[in-house]
């Protein structure tokens, strides 16, 4: 039956707590409302602020559009780079989006626009900064390497002064040079010049501490993967400023591009002309000898009709060879190039120079990856892994070029070896000719290879011109940068909504945090959770002050909540034997007597004869608060001092109503507790009363109550909201589930509805256990339950 008793106060408490806690929400909004009112008022005037003085943020886009041959796009069959074999490098989307973010190219911008200088205005609460339409530059001649700060003011069109360091103060005219904390500067005028008596600020960085800055004001960003679109975008205060950040790299970017070409264009020209020097040289050396071989041979014009048959049988042989020497003398020409540079970090192969298609390919790689190198140490540190596996494929390389040059020149001179088979096989048919025109016949040959060879190299000489002087960048501007027009930040609309929910959330925040760190006993609810024992009572705040509160015919709240507490206990108490209450607490100043003395008129008030028994032998309390005589009670009694009949007296309230005062404080209350005569005088009022009801002690303070229990059939068990702490009620537990009370009830007293908003207003008694209990409770019982002691007394002696 106990175990069912348990489950079943456990449920109804889940479902208290449910209906507490709406009915807690509730309530607190209708309490709180004003505060409500009053949050959001204050929290849209701070928003409103906010907005007025914070400064506003603008958002500049622009669009980029990659030539990624790598991702399906091309420079076309017809492009003379593509044709000579010598820039076929590849770019990639996602390097080029690391170049523009890179710190050398955002340094060039910040120079570009003398990003590192910051004009501004001093207002009441902010500062203006000036950008476009400043009225004059200033510039410092030497290099800055820290910080500097001074301040400016225009006198006229001749001349104004510059303050540094807040006291030093020099006066100076336009465009001179002056000397402000260390540094050389020069101030001029610009287009916007106008007489004003403002004062300007100018703060000056270092290049690349402006640079830093910038970089992580700017965004670049591919709307999808397989697209070669990027969108630029730069969040700043003053919206000129982000489009000529944004345009200024665009451009500046482009510009390191078409240079990066023609740097190969301009490498291939100088070893271009370094062998036509050469190859010069040799034609001049091959013509000289053959003029002086006529000279001195006689010899005209036409060497003569045999002759001239000779050549033209052998001239398609002696074209072949010619071709061969060519190509041998080019690969001897570019193994020496690569094997005799000290440095290769910058070095570009003429692929286009070459007759072999693998060794051709293999050269253009070795240009392909040269420039990846070269653009990749932009943004990345030498040491880089990626840079290291670059530099490895790239020595790699190089050696199979070389493989690559030594094994075509044996297959060229194996073709050369076979043609000179084949003309000298034709020589032998020349044996018949005299002997001088046979060596004029070898003249004639060299002369024709190494003229050959000086034309060819001519060709692509004005090839590669004509491409450096088309050369441009492979990206093209699609949409220069723009304005939004409007800022960004702050938005009006989402910060009044933000301030709106903050100021309707900071009430109800601050009730939560309070309620959470809340130690005190507030609602019903926190009794329900921290105990099994039923709450057969609630007593409100005693508005009157009057230590009684419930009077005939009375129709007030507290009055109609004793009568529901007493038809509770009638509820619970159903045997006519079961009529001896005991009203006990925590502490003191929780209200016990006064439940008592009120519980006990309202029982007499429905015609039952009640005694009530002032059994707080160390505290009393009932007589003061009455009126009564306290010198003659209990304890003169149970000494046999005075008479059962003399101890008993009229409340003077109803007729009713006894009062059995404590008498006399005794120094060992506890031990005249468990007097036999205690348990006999118990038995007789038993005899003689509908109800006793007994005020002891505080069942936490001493074991006053625990000795009287055994007289009685129920205990009250008083919790005052806002005083009593939560962890107090561990001791009415444990009297109950040790079986030392195990028929309790609580009482919660002075509830207000309120509380769990106002708790903690108008509470100043000592909310601990005090002194020792038997040296006296200390302050009065709290505001709210009894009258001054004094005028409790006029009242009564008046009735």
């Amino acid at each position: 039956m106990e175990e069912n008793k348990t489950s079943a106060t456990g449920n109804n408490k889940k479902s208290e707590d449910s209906i507490f806690n709406i009915k807690w929400f509730v309530s607190t909004i209708l309490t709180i409302w004003p505060w409500v009112l009053a949050s959001v008022v204050v929290s849209l005037i701070i928003g409103n602020i906010n907005l007025r003085y914070a400064t506003p943020i603008y958002k500049s886009v622009a669009e980029l559009m990659i030539n990624d041959s790598k991702k399906g796009g091309s420079n076309g069959t017809e492009d003379i780079l593509a044709a000579l074999k010598i820039n076929n490098s590849k770019i990639n989307v996602d390097n080029e989006i690391q170049i523009l973010r890179s710190r050398t190219l955002m340094t060039e911008v910040v120079r570009s626009l003398n990003l590192n200088y910051n004009y501004s205005i001093a207002g009441r609460f902010k500062n203006t900064v000036v950008y476009s339409n400043k009225p004059f530059e200033v510039t410092i001649v030497d290099t800055i390497q820290s910080n500097f700060a001074c301040y400016i003011n225009i006198i006229d069109d001749v001349f104004y002064t510059v303050t540094f360091n807040n006291k030093h103060f020099t006066k100076a005219k336009w465009g001179d040079t002056i000397k402000a904390g260390g540094n050389n500067l020069v101030v001029n005028k610009t287009p916007n010049f106008a007489k004003s008596k403002l004062q300007y600020t100018i703060q000056v960085v270092p290049i690349l501490t402006a640079a830093k800055s910038f970089m992580n004001s700017v965004s670049i960003t591919a709307p999808s993967k397989g697209t070669s679109c990027l969108f630029l975008s730069m969040f700043d205060a003053i919206p000129d400023r982000s489009i000529d950040v944004i345009n200024t790299l665009m451009r500046l970017y482009k510009q390191r591009n078409i240079n990066g070409r023609t740097l190969i264009a301009n490498r291939t020209m100088e070893f271009i002309d370094n062998r036509l020097g050469v190859v010069g040289a040799e034609l001049t050396g091959v013509e000289t000898d053959i003029v002086d071989f006529k000279q001195k041979n006689g010899i005209a014009a036409d060497v003569g009709s045999q002759s001239a048959t000779l050549v033209g049988a052998s001239a398609t042989a002696l074209q072949k060879l010619e071709e061969e020497e060519v190509q041998l003398e080019m690969l001897n020409s570019v193994s020496d190039y690569l094997q005799k540079s000290e440095n290769d970090k910058s070095i570009i192969l003429p692929a286009s120079l070459l007759a072999n298609p693998g060794l051709a390919d293999l050269m253009t790689k070795f240009n392909t990856l040269q420039m990846d190198i070269e653009t990749s140490l932009i943004v990345k540190n030498p040491d880089n892994p990626i840079i290291k596996n670059m530099l490895i494929q790239k020595q790699q390389l190089k050696y199979n070029i070389v493989q690559a040059l030594a094994s075509t020149k044996r297959e060229s001179q194996i073709k050369v070896n076979a043609l000179k088979e084949e003309i000298r096989s034709i020589n032998e048919k020349v044996r018949s000719v005299p002997n001088v025109e046979r060596l004029y016949l070898d003249y004639a040959r060299m002369q024709q290879t190494k003229q050959d060879l000086y034309v060819f190299l001519l060709k692509k000489r004005e090839e590669t011109a004509i491409e450096k002087s088309s050369t441009v960048a492979d990206a093209l501007v699609i949409d220069p940068a723009i304005s939004e027009g409007f800022p960004v930040s702050p938005n009006r609309s989402k910060t009044l909504t933000t301030s709106l929910i903050i100021g309707l959330l900071l009430p109800f925040t601050f009730i939560l945090i309070r309620r959470g760190l809340n130690v005190k006993i507030i609602s019903k609810g926190d009794v329900t959770k921290m105990s099994a024992i039923p709450i057969i009572g609630e007593i409100g705040n005693n508005v009157s002050k009057e230590s009684i509160a419930v009077e005939k015919n009375s129709r007030t709240l507290i009055s109609e909540q004793f009568r529901a507490l007493r038809t509770n206990l009638q509820f619970m108490l159903t045997n006519k034997e079961q009529k001896t209450l005991i009203v006990t607490s925590s502490m003191s100043n929780e209200g016990k007597s006064f439940i008592a003395m009120n519980l006990a008129i309202t029982f007499a008030m429905s015609g039952k004869k009640v005694v009530l028994l002032e059994f707080d032998l160390r505290k009393p309390r009932i007589s003061r608060m009455l009126g009564i005589d306290n010198n003659n009670g209990f304890s003169n009694y149970i000494i046999n001092k005075i008479s059962y009949e003399d101890m008993i007296v009229k409340s003077g309230i109803d007729d009713n109503l006894y009062i059995l005062p404590s008498g006399p404080i005794p120094p060992n209350p506890a031990e005249l507790v468990l007097l036999k005569e205690t348990g006999d005088l118990f038995e007789r009022l038993k005899r003689e009363f509908d109800y006793i009801i007994i005020d002891t002690s505080p069942v936490g303070l001493v074991t006053d109550a625990q000795l009287l229990y055994q007289y009685a059939d129920m205990a009250l068990y008083i919790v005052r909201q806002g005083h009593t702490n939560k962890g107090q009620l561990g001791i009415a537990n444990e009297l109950y589930e040790s079986g030392k009370m195990p028929k309790m009830g609580f009482v919660v007293n002075d509830v207000v509805a309120n509380r769990g908003f106002a708790y903690g207003y108008g509470y100043e008694e000592n909310y601990g256990y005090g002194g020792g209990y038997g040296y006296g409770y200390g302050a009065s019982y709290g505001s709210g339950y009894y009258i001054n002691d004094d005028n409790n007394k006029k009242k009564r002696s008046k009735k």
